[in-house]
């Protein structure tokens, strides 16, 4: 099952590890295509995707939007009851090779990145008119220097 999981800009150095073990991410679930209203896989996709960027800042307090990309097990993935309706629980570390990609933030979405976190709302709103650039796995680990 493909999960975005999002993750703090300066943890990154463990992403391709072997030894990251997520607790939760956001993917398509059930109650997420139950709910929204989009009819194509892609932009549903793209929801959820955006909503692991927003929890990186948010919940991480990055300064950056950070998401990474990992086809998981269906059985170590759990839909959070109660919670947004992408969420889910995760159990295991992730295999190096499960890693499909990472969506950061470019450098110009940082100051707005900075104010999210720091609870300005209109930063937020900012902050979703910036790209998410994509890097392949073997791209990790140089994002992490």
């Amino acid at each position: 099952m493909r999960v975005y999981v999002p993750i703090a800009a300066d943890a990154l150095e463990v992403v391709m590890s072997g030894k990251w073990e997520p607790s939760s991410g956001y993917a398509v679930t059930p109650t997420l295509l139950d709910i929204i209203a989009l009819e194509d896989e892609d932009e549903v996709a793209e929801a959820v995707r955006g909503a692991a960027a927003a929890d990186a800042v948010l919940e991480l307090r990055s300064d950056r939007r950070v998401v990474i990309v990992v086809d998981y097990p269906r059985q170590d993935v759990a839909p959070v009851p109660g919670g947004h309706p992408a969420a889910v629980s995760l159990v295991g570390r992730v295999d190096p090779s499960t890693v499909a990609c990472a969506f950061v933030d470019e450098d110009a979405a940082v100051p707005d990145a900075r104010e999210a976190a720091a609870g300005d709302a209109d930063a937020l709103e900012r902050l979703e008119q910036h790209d998410l650039l994509w890097y392949g796995p073997g791209e990790i680990d140089g994002l992490a220097r």
